[in-house]
């Protein structure tokens, strides 16, 4: 529980690493760039207090399906490409992120749900973010003020967008 940083590549191209155990009383503040990338991980904890989900963290990893955040965490941002071609069919979104980058969640082809909390800091969902997912339904919140090119491009399943009553999209 005292490691506070994995550094990037860490784990990258584990083909063998299955399985990732980091308790739920971790230091852990900083996961860098491509740190588990084209791993064989199967599920993760993120703890409290990772403030960011580095470019391409977990890229390509073809077994991942599940992701699961504390409700205090304090992940503000899911940068480029973080889960880009992984196996993942949900995920709740932490209410202190505000923002979505570029291609986040690109080609997950098992995302069905994606769950943003109604008191969400999301600001910002950057372009091709969902883009060929499987996603089914979104809430977008309050503070969504941006939305970028082809955020859902592909989204052949999406079948319903909810906008908070008081929405701030521009």
């Amino acid at each position: 529980s005292h490691v506070t940083k994995i550094c990037g590549y860490a784990f990258e191209s584990c083909s063998k690493l299955e399985s990732v155990e980091i308790k739920r009383d971790s230091n852990l503040n900083t996961i860098e760039y491509k740190a588990f990338s084209d791993s064989s991980i199967k599920s993760i904890f993120i703890p409290t207090h990772v403030k960011k989900i580095d470019f391409q963290t977990f890229h390509n990893c073809k077994n991942l399906r599940k992701i699961e955040f504390p409700l205090d965490s304090e992940l503000f941002l899911i940068e480029n490409e973080a889960f880009s071609c992984s196996a993942i069919d949900e995920i709740t979104i932490p209410s202190s992120v505000t923002k979505i980058g570029s291609l986040a969640f690109k080609d997950c082809n098992n995302l069905r749900n994606i769950e943003i909390p109604s008191d969400s800091q999301l600001k910002t969902i950057e372009k091709n973010a969902f883009a060929h997912s499987s996603i089914e339904k979104i809430f977008i919140p309050p503070y969504v003020a941006k939305i970028c090119d082809q955020t859902f491009f592909s989204c052949f399943n999406l079948q319903q967008i909810e906008f908070a009553p008081n929405s701030q999209l521009q």
